[in-house]
């Protein structure tokens, strides 16, 4: 993109750029960085809508580094929860407590940090800093894959990484390398779109080739999509004093939050106590159990569905033995305000 585009490209931006939380009003303007860094971080994986939201309560909850460094991972979570991949929260949280008070200004001590990889680093260091630093995200990629017409992704190799990120520096060089970022970021939402891109709008469908040769819907090439199929039963354990069992570690999803106890089950076996709950549980303290159903879920290539056991114990929840290193028991009233993951919370809307 030569300075012609470029200048088309912050013309555009000006008279177009959506009213976000996370955005000024003055597009010139330097951002706080915390915003920028908790902003981008929402936004991986998840479409703007739906992180606009989020960003406000987690802001009004959080309204800044040191704050978050002295919450709690788990209200941490329930703030998160909804937005998926809980890595995500967890490294905020961990980073907050390692910087204590403010983010760096350089890229190799931000991707020091947890959590913070080349894109985040360098959006925070444009976006905030005003620094003439690249960014690389998915509508980056899609621009990027029409204008130069690459029929290859960054993810296919060091070389094709290497070919995009040289794009992506090229439009950094530049003292307004802070808009050109941004806006870029909003040509592929708005205008440079997955599905049926809006060529005519493009500030810079002059010089794009997929444009020229009416090839935009081409590219950039489909991902390599590899989904697993996972079958499983989740337990609901309540105790005679109506506690619900949470347990932390040792599970296939959510090992490193506290979930409801969950088994890999072929889908031909009769719905029952898994092998693996009866080492979790001891058997004569279990009244009754009853399938209340199925539930759906989809955790990165995973897709899952998992029978849903409620599991009632005859003893209370200080009496009941279970057998793992680290659990606890819930308040049945306040279980869906503790567990943060959609996944255990599918599972409780049954019971």
């Amino acid at each position: 993109m030569d300075s012609r585009e470029l200048k088309k490209l912050r013309e555009w931006f000006s008279k177009n750029a959506a009213a976000l939380p996370w955005r000024s009003l003055d597009l010139n303007a330097m951002r706080d960085p915390y915003a920028v860094w908790i902003s981008e971080t929402m936004l991986q994986q998840t479409q703007v809508s739906t992180v606009c939201d989020y960003f406000v309560r987690w802001m009004e909850r959080f309204p800044d580094i040191s704050t978050l460094a002295a919450a709690s991972e788990a209200d941490v979570f329930k703030y998160w929860q909804g937005l998926g991949y809980y890595s995500r929260a967890r490294n905020i949280l961990k980073t907050a407590q390692t910087v204590k008070g403010s983010l760096p200004a350089t890229r190799k001590e931000l991707e020091a940090l947890p959590g913070i990889g080349a894109y985040t680093a360098g959006a925070i260091l444009s976006l905030a800093y005003h620094k003439p630093e690249a960014i690389l995200d998915g509508n980056l990629v899609r621009i990027f894959s029409r204008f130069h017409a690459l029929n290859f992704l960054p993810t296919e190799s060091a070389t094709a990484a290497a070919t995009y990120w040289d794009f992506a520096k090229q439009v950094a060089d530049s003292p307004k390398a802070y808009m050109h970022n941004e806006a870029l970021m909003e040509l592929g939402r708005t205008v440079c779109k997955i599905k049926n891109p809006d060529c005519e709008k493009c500030p810079l469908r002059g010089q794009c080739k997929a444009y020229t040769n009416g090839t935009a819907a081409q590219f950039p090439p489909p991902k390599k999509h590899i989904q697993k199929d996972w079958h499983g039963t989740v337990l609901v354990v309540e105790s005679k004093d109506h506690k619900i069992l949470a347990i932390h570690g040792g599970q296939k999803f959510f090992s490193n939050q506290f979930a409801l106890p969950h088994f890999e089950t072929l889908k031909s076996v009769a719905a029952g106590l898994p092998v693996e709950a009866e080492k979790l549980l001891n058997i004569d303290q279990v009244l009754e159990q009853q399938r209340v159903g199925q539930i759906k879920h989809n955790i990165t290539v995973h897709k899952i569905s998992c029978d849903v056991l409620h599991v009632i114990l005859k003893t209370t929840a200080t009496k009941a033995a279970i057998n793992h290193p680290d659990f606890q028991w819930i308040e049945k009233a306040k279980v869906t305000e503790t567990l943060a993951n959609s996944f255990s919370l599918k599972a409780l809307e049954l019971i």
